[in-house]
């Protein structure tokens, strides 16, 4: 028989903030500061059928500005991430690949600055992250779906995003539009992700000392580098998911 007078049941018993944390043994709990401004603003764009021409900054709620926080381990020290960018890219890879350890495929510090080279030492290993340092200090990169090798065609699934950091360790990061498929490309020559009008979102030329990022459809990207779209790299990693 229904409650007509939508009264709670007399055994009801709130679950109270200390019973959660008490079993939050491992990470870490975050509230939003804005949650009453944010849950009627998203109403309000539901119910005017706006949301899909906002930007998804507008909206913590679905773009959490503060993500469960993991650090990998790594077999090796990286020489452009810290632990607040590798807990920023963690947090928004694929449910599969999230508490994994982290191992170092290729680095042009110790590997050298050729396409050959990066082919060779990723060779049959899918998902990769791709992590690149500038001139200019900014950097950015990749999470790959799909085996770095000269195949001159696109490859890759809507796993793979594009990331950078422009305001200190803040994570932004760019999802496929699945647009087009267009995720991934690699020849003898370059390796792309994103494509359109004959641009890629991210571009590496096949010496590793260069390369490019403009705005394609693929990702609906700002340029990587939030400069210029042309940059030169200093420093450049492939890491690799350890097997469980």
């Amino acid at each position: 028989m229904e409650n007509k007078d939508n009264k709670l049941p007399e055994d009801f018993e709130p679950v109270q903030d200390d019973d959660i944390t008490k079993e939050d043994c491992i990470f870490n709990v975050f509230k939003s500061e804005n949650y009453e401004k944010v849950v009627p603003n998203i109403v309000k764009a539901i119910e005017s059928k706006n949301i899909e021409n906002k930007p998804n900054e507008d909206y913590p709620y679905f773009n959490p500005k503060n993500p469960v926080k993991y650090l990998p381990r790594l077999d090796t020290p990286s020489e452009i991430l810290n632990n607040e960018q590798l807990k920023g890219i963690h947090s928004h890879l694929p449910f599969f690949h999230q508490y994994v350890s982290l191992n170092l495929l290729y680095s042009i510090s110790i590997d050298g600055s050729a396409l050959k080279s990066l082919y060779k030492k990723c060779e049959g290993i899918k998902n990769t992250i791709l992590v690149i340092k500038d001139k200019e200090g900014n950097i950015f990169g990749a999470y790959a779906s799909d085996v770095f090798y000269p195949s001159s065609t696109f490859v890759g699934s809507p796993d793979c995003f594009l990331f950078t950091f422009y305001k200190e360790d803040k994570i932004h990061v760019y999802k496929a539009t699945e647009i087009n498929d267009q995720y991934m490309y690699c020849d003898n020559e370059q390796i792309g992700f994103g494509n359109s009008d004959n641009n890629f979102s991210l571009c590496l030329k096949n010496d590793l000392l260069d390369g490019y990022s403009k705005t394609t459809t693929t990702y609906h990207n700002k340029p990587l580098n939030n400069k210029d779209d042309k940059f030169i790299i200093v420093k450049l990693e492939v890491w690799g998911f350890k097997e469980k």
